[in-house]
């Protein structure tokens, strides 16, 4: 059957794709969907716990995919789509996991900006902490670093899972160790700390796919003032001196003053979001060329 559809439409490119029911649904609309149908793709689904060449659709030009690292299967699909590579050369996997794995451990996605060579661009400092250190050798660890409060805590692996996206912000000793005994909700140890870099409450999301660069603003979390231990009574940092916040990417531009309070979007001090200029457009396809150029990847956003 496929052979025929071939035969009546040569030109036709073929699809594949590999994701949650949630996400799916999200990115391939019906009208997405006529739309490429109109003009030669179509799409289709594939079952992650079955072998590529044995679906529908296939020989695939493009694999589109991603499997949560939750899933029971993610192990052996990562091995057929790389065997599909090996087999079918010429089909475009987004992404292969050998490359993938590198961007979504947050103890090394960052380590390529540093031999980016772009001027004024770089990476803030983090460390990794795991179940291993006890509370004598995280504070070497942090102090070796050159880090000062406030942190950020973060899940080591992004895969999709359910806490990979937890995003604590730590302000003192206390929510160092909280954070060490596993009371901060949604981030156990091993998990990435990285210095809090004040950025006016906004941020510039990029989106790299294959050669193709743009940019969209988000806000984000505000600026926090560092307080003296005799300063900071009347600032509510919680029991455990860590503060859980949601996910910074479900921020929105056009939130209300109540959906940025109830968001996380103030802080408590009277800082709201500033106007930041964005970075020049030629300066951001640059940075996401070169990413794309030494990542390997041909769908990333950063």
């Amino acid at each position: 059957d496929d052979d025929d559809d071939d035969d009546a439409r040569p030109d036709v490119i073929k699809v594949g794709y590999a994701l949650t029911a949630k996400k799916a649904s999200r990115m391939l609309s019906d009208a997405l969907v006529a739309r490429c149908s109109a003009r030669g793709v179509e799409f289709y689904p594939l079952d992650p716990a079955i072998d590529i060449d044995a679906q529908r659709g296939h020989p695939f030009d493009v694999i589109l995919q991603k499997v949560p690292g939750s899933d029971g299967v993610k192990a052996d699909w990562d091995e057929r789509l790389r065997q599909y590579a090996t087999a079918q050369p010429l089909a475009r996997i987004v992404g292969l996991p050998d490359l993938v794995k590198r961007v979504t451990n947050r103890g090394t996605m960052l380590d390529v900006v540093h031999s980016l060579g772009v001027e004024n661009v770089s990476a803030p400092r983090q460390v990794v902490l795991t179940p291993r250190d006890d509370a004598e050798s995280i504070s070497q660890i942090i102090s070796d670093a050159g880090l000062k409060p406030p942190y950020l805590a973060k899940a080591l692996i992004c895969d999709g899972s359910e806490h990979s996206h937890s995003v604590a912000i730590i302000h003192d000793q206390g929510g160092i160790e909280a954070l060490r005994q596993g009371r901060v909700s949604g981030i156990e140890l091993p998990c990435v700390l990285q210095e809090y870099v004040n950025h006016g409450g906004c941020l510039f999301k990029v989106y790299v796919v294959g050669e193709s660069v743009t940019s969209a603003t988000r806000r984000s979390l505000p600026d926090l003032v560092v307080h003296s231990s005799s300063s900071s009574s009347n600032h509510d940092y919680g029991d455990e001196g860590a503060v859980v916040v949601p996910r910074v990417s479900r921020f929105t531009q056009s939130a209300s003053d109540d959906d940025e309070d109830e968001d996380g979007g103030g802080d408590g001090d009277g800082n709201e979001q500033q106007h930041v200029p964005p970075p020049d457009d030629a300066v951001l396809r640059d940075i996401g060329l070169r990413l794309h150029a030494k990542l390997g990847v041909d769908l990333f956003n950063f």
